[in-house]
């Protein structure tokens, strides 16, 4: 009998070990991977840096607009021909070259009023603005006010025959409405080569003196 109370003793201590032996494999093995899958598994990749918002995007500065290069509104009204009262005289000279029909001219310094500017142009002699003045038989030229907005809506300002005689461009101001006493006077002006330029030979009191092309 005591042998026996002992086996079961010692039965009984070495159940009690394997009981702790076990509940301390438990409380360690959380840290250990689950399975072999999860501990060859790629570390998270950094997040992607956040795609900035159109409140925080940097506006695009809109730079000057250059005299004479503004758009009007819609329907504003262009320049109008003007029609003389009585038939201009035939200019003297030759039509102007087509290398120069349409081209812009400004005074230097350039005539300015905020955004608008004088602009001298050449015209053919199809253009509705000679066709007032000649019935299509002469090139002219005009110079007026662009854009024509926000002020000088109806001004007729300059225009008149432009011709080539001897070489060089005379332009003839024939009808100025709104200073009459400069009607009638012409300006002689010296072509550079490559047309840039119109450097005044002879200029009266009222033509611009010279003109650089725009």
């Amino acid at each position: 009998m005591p042998r026996l109370l002992v086996s079961r003793a010692l039965v009984g201590l070495l159940f009690t070990v394997a009981v702790l032996v076990a509940a301390c494999g438990s409380s360690t093995g959380s840290t250990a991977p689950s399975s072999p899958a999860a501990s060859t598994a790629e570390p998270a990749s950094p997040m992607a840096s956040p795609t900035p918002s159109a409140s925080s995007a940097v506006a695009i500065s809109t730079a000057t607009l250059k005299p004479g290069t503004a758009t009007p509104p819609a329907g504003w009204p262009t320049p109008a021909v003007l029609v003389p009262a009585s038939p201009l005289p035939s200019p003297g000279g030759s039509a102007l070259p087509a290398v120069l029909i349409g081209r812009q001219y400004v005074t230097d310094p350039i005539h300015t009023q905020g955004i608008q500017a004088e602009i001298m142009t050449l015209r053919a002699a199809h253009d509705p603005h000679c066709m007032a003045m000649f019935g299509g038989t002469s090139t002219c030229f005009t110079v007026l006010w662009t854009p024509n907005y926000p002020s000088h809506i109806n001004d007729p300002a300059v225009r008149g025959p432009a011709r080539i005689v001897n070489g060089k461009l005379v332009l003839g101001w024939a009808l100025v409405p709104n200073d009459p006493n400069c009607e009638g006077q012409a300006a002689t002006y010296a072509i550079s080569a490559d047309g840039w330029t119109l450097d005044g030979v002879n200029v009266p009191d009222c033509p611009d003196r010279g003109y650089v092309r725009y």
